[in-house]
This record gives C-alpha cells, structure tokens and sequence, in this order.
C-alpha cells in the first residue's frame, strides 16, 4: 500500500442581516463583525466539498472531484 496527500475543500456559507447607508457599508461593517466574531459562520452549512490527491511536487495530480 501506498500514502497518499488529499486535499479537501470545503465552502460554507450563512446569511446575516446588517442596517447600513449602502452597500458598500454593509460589506465593510459585516467584515468588521465578522473579524470581532459577532459573525461566526457554522460548519454544518456546506454548501460545497470537494478532494483531490496531491502529488509529489505538491500539485494536484488529480481533478477535483464534488462529495
């Protein structure tokens, strides 16, 4: 038997309501709760994974493949 690397990838997602003037303050005030963490994004929200092995110079030897 062989070892090998894999890599899994996983996005996560969750929606937070902000008061702001514009957009732009929205964007910039949920990165700031984000960073204070008021916004704390929970694990069991994924919305996508996927794995990949790596090879021996460190790159990706294979496709990713969605789980």
């Amino acid at each position: 038997m062989r070892k090998y690397r894999v890599v899994i990838e996983e996005t996560v997602s969750e929606t937070f309501e902000i008061e702001a003037a514009s957009q732009e303050d929205a964007i910039s005030a949920a990165i700031q709760e984000y960073n204070a963490g008021n916004f704390v994004v929970d694990s069991d929200n994924v919305e996508h994974r996927q794995i990949s092995v790596i090879g021996d110079d460190g790159e990706l030897s294979t496709e990713w493949v969605e789980f």
